[in-house]
């Protein structure tokens, strides 16, 4: 990656000391003897600070957003030799499926854990290995700038954390779902004492040298020079869509919210909560992996981020992965009495052999938490403050007040809300108009249809999906409809009676294996679909018998791989769809949750249909 040379002058005339100028430059960083201890960013005196969503970053702290614009371009540019750069660290997660801080690889994979009970507890010294690099570049711009009479921006340096990206919440400042500082341009403005300038965006995409994509075997990603989202095609010259990624996220958004919100409220075992692998005879299909699973794919579409053995490299992981560790914490501090039990690795990783034995003791490989080469382990990662954070939601708070806060944040889109895309002509979502205005969204206006908060009992009615991880040999994607849509598969994502897109994320190539075949889960609330179909007069809730049929008659699915192609249902090893329904005691003050009934199996919605469970078929 070469600066262009206006940022050269902008950063002398300015008298940004030590601002980056050469490619892949190294910054001064804790040097440290022996292995690379990952002990997360330094706490001073005694007060812990919070990672912030990163629109939260930008409009409260302009000091520390400004540090973050700066370092992340440093970061990204050091020697990728280094095992504390940017591409290190990035290729922890797959390729080049190279040793990392010396510890040697069993088999050719990255060092993540997917498929896991270790899932959630890997990724969390994963980010903080990143943030502990990002924080001691911080310091460094910090101490570089020039006029900061006050001192102000070392100070702020000080308490600097890496952001997450909230993507189930809608925007606190009104804007899209997927923000503009990340997706609206290579280019953004940075502020400092001596005025502003245009910089490089970080955040908008990682570009490789040549010795960085020399190692990368698979096409396109080996003639790709810069990391792309949802790319225009599989040429070197291809671009990143970014107003089609920008459309898939505000269209599920609100299936992201539901979803977490049920995982929170009827997901009480770590084991069901914290990975995609398959339980038989529990109906409980959703997972934290899941969930994380369908921003992957609905960010790469094909790019990066849709790759197990690339997406590390997206600037964007790193932001999604930061709020899959504060959902982790958020359910950890709202079940304190669950977490990693012994199980059986159904796929594996780089040091974990398919079939192995793990529990809350295995070593989380590669992550040394000292010099002499010990590991962090899911039980001293348990706690996100052994690595210097906290999240908003939870910092100093009782169980109450964490139910208070997410149901703040979520319950617009998790029930007393219901927004579906209408025809041309209605009104507007407001929270949407500024993405439309800005040019990230030619969607249709969605109308906003009040929906005031369920008293007493109702019936929560979800689509459970269940499918072999390696059934394409490669990552893809299965809708979810309540009613009819275009034939054109390109058109699935961004359809108005789309209820969700569930991804199953795979390496670039996985091959199918029908005896050791993993299956995997993952499940869309339909909930919010039908009382919006209720609204227009189309289906009455309240009649269970009749709702069933509605959804016999409306419930439609279908499979498409990564470059928008169809694919048979029934051709998808080990396809089942279901629909399940609890019923479900409503919450009946703002810090308690629902209390959800058994989940009981509808066979008779999808009994007879191509890939729907049929009678006798396992759950």
């Amino acid at each position: 990656m070469f600066l262009p040379f206006y940022f050269i002058w902008f950063c002398s005339i300015l008298g940004i000391a030590g601002a980056p100028v050469t490619d892949h430059q190294d910054t001064p960083l804790r040097r440290q003897a022996g292995s690379f201890a990952i002990t997360g960013a330094p706490v001073i005196n005694g007060q812990i600070p919070q990672r912030l969503e990163i629109r939260e970053l930008r409009k409260k702290n302009n000091l520390q957003w400004n540090l973050y614009l700066l370092a992340l371009n440093r970061f990204q540019q050091m020697d990728q030799s280094d095992v504390r750069s940017y591409y290190s660290l990035s290729s922890i997660h797959g390729r080049p499926f190279s040793e990392w801080d010396g510890v040697p690889l069993i088999q050719e994979m990255g060092y993540c854990s997917h498929t896991s009970n270790l899932f959630g507890t890997w990724h969390r010294p994963y980010v903080a290995a990143f943030e502990q690099v990002l924080y001691d570049i911080v310091q460094d711009v910090a101490t570089s700038i020039v006029n900061d009479t006050d001192g102000a921006y070392k100070a702020a340096a000080a308490t600097f954390r890496h952001p997450y990206w909230d993507w189930a919440a809608p925007a606190s400042d009104g804007g899209p779902i997927l923000p503009a500082p990340i997706a609206g341009s290579p280019y953004i403005v940075v502020n400092l004492p001596n005025g502003s300038f245009t910089s490089r965006n970080p955040l908008y995409q990682y570009d490789f040298s040549s010795s960085e994509l020399s190692p990368f075997p698979d096409s396109p990603f080996n003639v790709w020079t810069k990391t792309l989202r949802y790319p225009s095609s599989t040429a070197a010259a291809a671009a990143s869509q970014d107003s089609l990624v920008a459309q898939q996220i505000a269209q599920s958004q609100a299936s992201y919210a539901q979803r977490f919100m049920n995982l929170l409220q009827a997901y009480p075992r770590y084991a069901n909560f914290s990975n995609s692998a398959w339980t038989p005879d529990s109906p409980g299909y959703d997972s934290l992996e899941s969930l994380h699973n369908q921003i992957h794919g609905l960010i790469g579409n094909g790019g990066h981020m849709a790759v197990i053995d690339y997406a590390g490299f997206d600037p964007l992981f790193w932001l999604h992965h930061a709020n899959v560790d504060r959902l982790l914490a958020i359910w950890q501090a709202l079940h304190p009495d669950s977490f990693v039990e012994p199980s059986v690795e159904p796929v594996g990783s780089a040091t974990i052999a398919q079939g192995a034995q793990t529990d809350v003791n295995t070593p989380l490989k590669p992550f040394h938490n000292d010099v002499n080469g010990n590991f962090w382990t899911s039980a001293t990662a348990t706690n996100v403050t052994r690595f210097g954070y906290s999240y908003p939601e939870i910092q100093g708070k009782s169980i109450p007040q964490i139910k208070a806060a997410v149901n703040a944040l979520y319950t617009s889109s998790s029930g007393t809300t219901i927004t579906r895309r209408t025809t041309v002509g209605a009104q507007t979502d407001p929270k949407l108009a500024p993405l439309i205005a800005a040019g990230l969204s030619n969607e249709a206006p969605v109308e906003a249809i009040p929906d005031p908060p369920a008293t007493g009992n109702y019936t929560e009615w979800l689509a459970n999906i269940r499918v072999a991880k390696d059934a394409l040999e490669q990552t893809f994607f299965i809708h979810i409809f309540l009613g009819d849509f275009n034939p054109d598969p390109k058109s699935w994502s961004f359809e108005p009676n789309l209820v969700g897109t569930h991804a199953i994320i795979t390496p670039y190539v996985m091959k199918r294996d029908p005896l050791q075949s993993t299956i995997v889960t993952g499940q869309i609330p339909l909930t919010r679909a039908l009382r919006a179909d209720e609204q227009k007069g189309l289906v009455h809730m309240d009649n269970e018998t009749e709702t069933k049929g509605y959804l016999t008659r409306n419930l439609h699915w279908r499979v498409t791989t990564m470059d928008d192609k169809d694919v048979p249902r029934d051709k998808v090893p080990d396809l089942k769809i279901s629909v399940v329904a609890a019923n479900v005691q409503a919450a009946k003050a703002d810090d308690e949750f629902p209390v959800w009934g058994e989940l009981k199996v509808q066979t008779d919605v999808t009994n007879g249909r191509p890939a729907g469970l049929g009678v006798g078929d396992a759950v």
